[in-house]
């Protein structure tokens, strides 16, 4: 399911105020009988010139150097060194140096490959004590990394904190650390909150808190299953994903926490894009393996990553069918719908409601009963099988990536990716749905 919950200033280099005297070089040019020559006279004797003293540096700010204390904080991080990424801490404060060790292995265990600190002053900073708003950057190994972008929702994903530098000796340690979670759910991811533990596949990161690493190498055995799918169906989006796919399990505290929390009352699961950086997924562990399926749970959450990552527009409220279609598509695979119980569940809302008049049934809301959510996401399912089994696989890809990654409306995205008006392609597969369930 997919969740709708959910600056470094570096000053330009400087030229030398001194001034630099070049060798005097006279070049005539003559021109006789249509030869040119270019004489060079020798250089002369040159008159005494007053050398300026250079300008004196002047020191950084206080501000000045913490950031760029932080910027080498943040090195250390890409750089997997925790010593010197512990070095800027107070070491006076045991519990902090543990949230900021917390930090750095949760990072390293997921496979961060980039971090990078920006920063705004606060009016309350002295010579003693800096206070300022900072975002870390962050970016995992093999997948994407955007530039800095000011915008929440553009760029690379952030963690807001709030931080007090204080004086030591000749430099400045971090004293004090908050997060700043008011502005996007992003600003609350599990790394940030709490000890993990991890199981890594070749594919695939699984981590949660304590309470479920017992959990974690069976659901890492699934997901190593499920990405040999879902790569493939990347290939055919043209959103191959380079690092590997990050699952957190999350117990029922956690779910309410992590990302801002989730109020979805139908939902077991999300992935949730981190800009174009990459894309979780988060797992509600005791719902999902109550599941008659896990492997199709799991692997329909990937299957949102590959089809939202890297999205270019976040306007997929209307065609939620088609969001959740193309991942229980994917998810059910090779299974064909009619052998799933998309079947079923089709079964039972057109003998209680009738048929859809077509394939795009209204997005869900937040109080929407069961048989609605089923019936968007077994139609969803079914549509989906559809324009592949009439138009072909590849055609149906192309269809979801122009709708959900590149945000074109099926109207417009239908003749582009089948050749035929949406109306079409809708008329169609409601036969075809019918005569199959």
């Amino acid at each position: 399911m997919e969740d709708h919950s959910p600056s470094l200033d570096v000053a330009p280099a400087r030229k030398s105020g001194k001034a630099v005297i070049a060798a005097l070089v006279a070049a005539v040019v003559m021109v006789a009988g249509g030869v040119a020559a270019v004489i060079f006279w020798p250089e002369r004797e040159k008159p005494a010139t007053a050398v300026p003293e250079s300008a004196p540096t002047r020191p950084p700010t206080p501000f000045e150097e913490s950031l760029a204390l932080l910027q080498t904080q943040a090195e250390a991080l890409s750089g997997g060194d925790e010593k010197g990424w512990l070095a800027l801490v107070d070491p006076k404060q045991p519990k902090l140096v543990t949230r900021y060790r917390m930090i750095f292995r949760n990072l390293r265990a997921l496979g961060v490959g980039h971090a990078e600190y920006h920063a705004d002053p606060d009016d309350r900073s002295t010579a003693a004590k800096v206070v300022l708003s900072a975002s870390l950057g962050y970016c995992f190994k093999g997948g994407a990394c955007p530039g800095w972008r000011a915008s929440y929702s553009q760029g690379q994903p952030k963690l807001d904190q709030n931080l007090t530098l204080s004086r030591r000796g000749d430099g400045y340690v971090i004293t004090g650390m908050t997060y700043n979670g008011d502005n996007s759910p992003l600003m609350t991811p599990p790394w940030a909150s709490q000890t993990l533990s991890f199981a890594t596949g070749k594919r695939v990161v699984v981590a949660g808190p304590s309470s479920q690493k017992k959990h974690l190498k069976t659901i890492l055995k699934i997901a190593e299953k499920a990405a040999v799918v879902t790569d493939r169906y990347a290939g055919l989006v043209g959103n191959k994903q380079g690092s590997r796919y990050r699952i957190y399990l999350a117990d029922d505290k956690a779910w309410k926490s992590w990302y801002g929390g989730n109020s979805i009352g139908y939902a077991i699961g999300y992935a949730i894009p981190l800009n174009s950086a990459g894309t979780d997924v988060v797992l509600r562990t005791r719902k999902v393996l109550q599941e008659q399926d896990v492997s199709m749970v799991v692997q329909h959450e990937l299957a949102h990553v590959v089809t939202l990552a890297g999205l270019s527009t976040r306007d997929t409220d209307d065609d939620q069918w088609l969001v959740e279609g193309i991942a229980e598509y994917i998810g059910a695979y090779p299974k064909k719908p009619q052998n799933t119980y998309s079947r079923y569940v089709l079964q039972d809302s057109f003998r209680k409601r009738g048929a859809p008049k077509s394939i795009a049934v209204p997005s869900l809301t937040e109080n929407a009963g069961d048989l609605t959510v089923s019936t968007l996401y077994a139609m969803g399912h079914y549509a989906s099988a559809c324009m592949a089994a009439q138009y072909g696989e590849a055609k149906l890809m192309s269809f979801a990536d122009l709708v959900l990654r590149k945000g074109i409306k099926p109207a417009e995205a239908s003749p582009q990716a089948f050749g035929k008006p949406f109306k079409t392609v809708d008329k169609a597969c409601l036969s075809w749905i019918k005569s199959r369930v």
